[in-house]
Formats: structure tokens, sequence, C-alpha cells
């Protein structure tokens, strides 16, 4: 053996270490590896190792930047760049935080990244003025000295949201106006028939006994339209709603639920509750309407629950039924978008500053409002202006 074999056996196990080390990289195991160099080490990353993920942030239709520790932009994609109607080069070095309207709720909003991902809706400046948007925000490294954000346009979603938020108010006024048309109009029409048919009847003893059956009959007739003309105009636009506040408004339609699904309901709400903004009782009146709708066609439930609780200003409304639920395949499809009855009632709730869940498995359903409340002095005076205008 000459003085050359450990060498010739340590040149070997490199050689053997290298033929790996390119192994996986051909087999994409390994975007990065670290050479020593006189210096110290230094990692190398391959230059193709991020090359789905820059293709995928540069194509993307959201904005997207990297912050170094000062807030500073050190990287951004063309979205972003087209949505503030700058070039990417221009970007570069800028504090995000100047191209939003309120600097203080993004740098708040920047802290709190270092802890957690979180989100918030701001204003994006633009050369001509701004545009509702959504920043993401996260921790990129381990030392907190990137962040990641990622900036949604929120004009579409907002226009649509004013769009749904108006037609609600027109279909809110044209609720009213039919229900005060079927009470005033329809109402005094059928009360002048019933007392002709009464009229008629007073002098039965003339009448053969086929014509007077018939009258009777008209009469019954007469009384069961008029019973059914007053509860669609009470459920069109409830007139305890305005006159006596949620609780009673609740509890009548409860009743009435019951005897015309013969589902067993029940409904609790706290002693004292105080009057409401009109806007926040339709809300919670619509949404109990609208779930238990879908309690009756949907959930094959026998028994279902209403809750309301109020905690300081937040008022929590709970329904729950014990039927089959929702399965986990279309939950998702229903909190994403949901018929028509649910969208309107997450849009009421989101309008009014709330939020809406849906909890779903074998033993039943749940939906969660949640809203702010109003001082009482302005539900007051909110209703009082409501009144004055549909005067």
């Amino acid at each position: 053996m000459t003085n050359d074999t450990p060498k010739l056996a340590a040149d070997l196990w490199r050689l053997h270490e290298a033929e790996e080390t390119v192994s996986a990289i051909r087999s994409g195991a390994v975007d990065a590896f670290v050479v020593q160099e006189p210096e110290g080490e230094r990692v190398y990353a391959l230059a193709t190792a991020d090359l789905p993920y820059s293709v995928l942030v540069e194509t993307m239709q959201q904005g997207a930047a990297m912050l170094d520790r000062n807030g500073e932009i050190i990287y951004c994609n063309a979205s972003l760049a087209a949505l503030v109607g700058q070039t990417r080069e221009s970007l570069i070095g800028v504090p995000l935080k100047v191209l939003v309207a309120d600097q203080l709720a993004f740098q708040k909003l920047l802290q709190e990244a270092e802890l957690q991902s979180c989100e918030g809706e701001m204003q994006l400046l633009q050369a001509d003025g701004m545009v509702p948007a959504k920043f993401s925000c996260r921790s990129l490294s381990s030392d907190k000295s990137t962040v990641g954000v990622l900036i949604t346009d929120l004009t579409t979603q907002k226009q649509e949201a004013d769009i749904v938020a108006r037609l609600q108010q027109v279909q809110d006024g044209e609720r009213r106006r039919l229900a005060r048309e079927l009470h005033d109009s329809v109402g005094q029409l059928l009360a002048s028939i019933a007392m002709n048919i009464a009229r008629v009847r007073a002098e039965s003893d003339k009448l053969s006994p086929e014509v007077a059956e018939l009258v009777i009959q008209n009469g019954s007739m007469v009384n069961e339209i008029t019973n059914e003309i007053r509860t669609i105009s009470h459920l069109l636009h409830p007139p305890l709603l305005d006159e006596m506040g949620l609780p009673l408004a609740l509890r009548w339609y409860i009743d009435g639920f019951m005897e015309r699904s013969k589902i067993r309901a029940t409904v609790e709400v706290p002693d004292g509750f105080d009057r409401l903004p009109p806007d926040t009782e339709i809300a919670v009146f619509r949404a109990v309407q609208e779930c238990l709708a879908n309690v009756h066609r949907h959930s094959g439930s026998s028994s279902c629950s209403v809750k309301l609780v109020r905690d300081g200003q937040e008022l929590q409304l709970q329904v729950e039924d014990s039927g089959s639920g929702i399965p986990k395949e279309k939950l998702a499809n229903v909190m994403s978008s949901g018929g028509v009855g649910l969208r309107g009632m997450r849009e009421r709730v989101r309008r009014l500053g709330g939020t809406l869940a849906i909890a779903s498995n074998e033993q039943g359903t749940t939906v969660t409002i949640k809203l702010p409340i109003q001082p009482a002095k302005s539900a007051s005076r909110d209703r009082a202006a409501q009144n004055e205008e549909v005067a």
C-alpha cells in the first residue's frame, strides 16, 4: 500500500458525495446547497428552484410585494405596479405604507404580521384617486426580516355589494308598500264584501236553501281570504317589528312558522331587550325567516331553536336545528356562494359590520350571526328618520 492510498480513498468518497448531490439536484430533491469557500460557507440557490413560484406570483391578478424590516418594497409583481399606476422599478425601495391612505392602520397590520398571518381592508392610493383593497400579510422569514403582502382590488366586490345593498333597500321598501296595499286596499275591499254577505245572510229566510248555503260558504271563504291576506301582509313586513320591536315580532313569526310547518320551534330572548336600529332589526328578522325556511325545506328536522344574546355592544343570533346537516362537500360552496336568500342575508350582515358563520354535521346545522349594536339614542334617531321617510 502506497502513501497515496488515504488520499485516493478521500477523493473517491468526495466523488461519491458529488454524484449523490447531482442525482438529488436532477430529481428536484435539492433546491440549494452549501459550498465551503475561503471566506466561509456560502449558500447557492438553484436558478430554477423557485421558478414555479415566480411564474405564479408574476401571473397572478393580485398585487404582491416583499417588504424588508423597514416596510420598504424589495420586490413587487406587475399586478401591483399596474394597480397603483407606477413602474415596478420606481416602487423598489419605497415604503409600501405611502401607498395606503391610512398609514397608521397599515403599520399596525405589519406589526401583527410578525406574530401571525393577518389581513385588513384599506384604501390603496392611485395617481387619480383610491381603490378599496384587502391586504393579506405574513412573515416570510424566521427572523421576521421579510414580510409578504398580497393586495386584492375590492372595487368589483364593493360595487357588487353596493348593488346588493341597494336592491335590498328597494326590496324592503317594496315589501312595505305591498304590505300596506294589501292591508289598506285589498283588506278594505274584502271587508266590504264581508259586510254585503252579512246583509244577505240577514235575509236568508227569503232565499232558497241552496242559495242560503252558498252565501254561508262565500262568507267563510271571504274570512279565510282575509286571514290569508293579513298573514301575507305581515310576512312581507310585520307591523309588530316597527311598533313593538324585534322580540315580539320574532315570537309572532315563530308561532306562525310552527303552525304552517308543523316543526317545533323555540325562541329565547333576554329580558329587557332594548330597541335596535331599524336596519339591524330588519336584518335579524329576515335572517330568522331565511334560516327557518331552510330548516323547513332542507334539514328534515322536527325541531329548531332561535336564540338572541346581547353582550355589551354586540348582538348574537343563533339558529340551530337537529336535522341531517349539510354535507362537507356542499358546505364550502354554501359559504362561498349560497342561494339568493343566503347571499342576501350575508350581505346584510356584512353591510352592518357583522359576521356570519355556518357549522354543520350529521347532528344538525347552526347558523351564528354577530352584529355590532349602536347606542340606544342612535337607534331611536334612525327609527324616527325611517318613519318620516316611509310616511
